[in-house]
């Protein structure tokens, strides 16, 4: 009996394309697609009018990470042409949920502040994962503790959602997970570098995801908070307007 080929995951590697360099490059390419996409919604579309409810974070971020445990953890979601098609998935429902939200944002400078923001905190945090010593960066431990409160976070957001409505949980809410996705890319890094362990080569399109994912949540952070920006300036020149 001939011996069974070995399982490949993912695509095979490029040996002239370095290990780290692969991942990053196609989580350039991932973030680069949404921005393409970001900018024909925003010049055609006008999503406003429709009144989507505040519980699609949840959702959104729920659904993500089940589609990143099934690339990542199963042969069925690790194997070629599945994994292609859970990437297409998770890279989508992300770029049309960024859109979603950028429709509350005003002008262009807005939107370009923000990802020159979001990109600038990606490096860093790639940058300290990366190169900083390995006791002041997040471990095994940390990031378990995170993904248990993160669970505990989901819970209460959809309970705040659909008895409470209180906004000032959702602004907690959001604001640990960003905290978490800067976390989770830092220890993403210390991975691709190889300080944390060892990950077959050829593992790497789940590596990239993750590192979209981040940046995506991220992303939703900062243009919430431009948004909370541009409200209170519209606010200030009413009153200012009916003061006179």
């Amino acid at each position: 009996m001939p011996p069974e080929p070995p399982d490949v995951y993912g695509i095979p590697p490029d040996l002239n394309i370095r290990h780290g360099m692969r991942i990053y490059l196609l989580s350039a390419v991932f973030a680069a697609l949404a921005l393409l996409q970001w900018i024909i919604i925003g010049y055609f579309s006008d999503w406003r009018k429709y009144k989507v409810p505040p519980v699609r974070y949840g959702f959104w971020l729920m659904g993500t990470f089940f589609g990143i445990c099934v690339l990542s953890c199963t042969p069925f979601g690790r194997k070629f042409p599945w994994n292609m098609a859970l990437v297409l998935l998770i890279v989508e429902t992300s770029t049309l949920y960024i859109a979603m939200e950028q429709q509350n944002t005003k002008g262009l400078l807005v939107n370009m502040y923000a990802a020159l923001i979001v990109v600038f905190v990606v490096v860093t945090s790639i940058f300290y994962g990366a190169y900083f010593p390995m006791r002041m960066v997040p471990g095994d431990l940390m990031l378990s503790l995170g993904v248990a409160l993160s669970n505990v976070m989901l819970i209460i957001f959809f309970l705040n959602a659909y008895v409470f409505e209180t906004s000032a949980i959702y602004t907690v809410v959001r604001n640990y997970f960003a905290i978490t996705a800067v976390t989770m890319i830092m220890y993403t890094a210390t991975i691709i570098h190889d300080r944390q362990f060892d990950v077959p080569k050829n593992e790497y399109i789940f590596l990239s995801v993750l590192l979209f994912f981040g940046q995506m949540i991220l992303h939703e952070r900062i243009l919430a908070l431009s948004s909370t920006h541009n409200e209170s300036l519209d606010c200030a020149k009413i009153g200012k307007s009916l003061e006179a």
